[in-house]
């Protein structure tokens, strides 16, 4: 995939950036804003640098709560595989 220029902006600040996935990038951005803007709008009077730590924590929670899930449904998916087998080596 080739990469593009995509130009970002968050917090009132633009970012220019060359990604390769310009829509995956542009919903990430989307994300981010929108942590800092719940952060922003939850706790008001926190310095303006807190917000985005806050919203990347919420963000690295959420990969690793479906990162654990993808873990845990691929072991499911082998699981399954391995009955099926079992079960079609008893058929023939």
């Amino acid at each position: 995939m080739e990469s593009v220029k995509l130009k970002l902006k968050i917090l009132g600040e633009e970012y220019a950036l060359k990604v390769d996935n310009k829509a995956l990038t542009e919903e990430a951005g989307k994300r981010v804003q929108a942590g800092i803007q719940y952060f922003q709008d939850e706790v008001p009077d926190l310095s303006a640098h807190k917000y985005p730590v806050l919203a990347a924590i919420q963000l690295a929670e959420k990969n690793i709560e479906l990162e654990k899930h993808l873990i845990s449904l691929l072991s499911e998916l082998e699981r399954l595989n391995n009955l099926i087998e079992k079960t079609a080596e008893k058929t023939n």
